[in-house]
């Protein structure tokens, strides 16, 4: 069962999620980033996934699905302190490629691919 607190602010939705993250915790996590982008339209979305016991692919292609989501509407999205198990599996997947993940609210983990400005070699 996935659990979600949403703490909206100015602008800005920082979002804590609890439980698994697997097929069905997907689908909540997909409803609640719509009824998200319908009412408060904002700029920015934090996802802190450090509650986070258990997580799938089906959760990790909806994370990227919520980034395209939001980026879609203008804003940006990030995930924040995820746990090890999360970001192992991210990882793994190579979605730190795609996704913006943060330790804290202050330090980048990852740039996200489509920001990466190759040097010459």
């Amino acid at each position: 069962m996935l659990r979600t607190q949403i703490m909206p602010s100015e602008g800005r939705i920082q979002m804590a999620v609890h439980g698994d993250l697997d097929v069905i915790g997907a689908g909540e996590l997909r409803s609640c980033i719509c009824d998200i982008l319908r009412t408060y339209r904002p700029g920015q979305v934090d996802i802190d996934l450090s509650g986070v016991d258990f997580i799938d692919c089906s959760g990790c292609r909806t994370l990227l699905w919520a980034d395209t989501r939001v980026r879609g509407r203008g804003g940006t999205m990030a995930v924040v302190r995820p746990s090890t198990l999360v970001l192992r599996l991210l990882r793994l997947l190579e979605f730190d490629r795609e996704l913006s993940i943060r330790t804290s609210q202050d330090m980048d983990l990852t740039t996200p691919r489509r920001e990466v400005n190759p040097g010459p070699n």
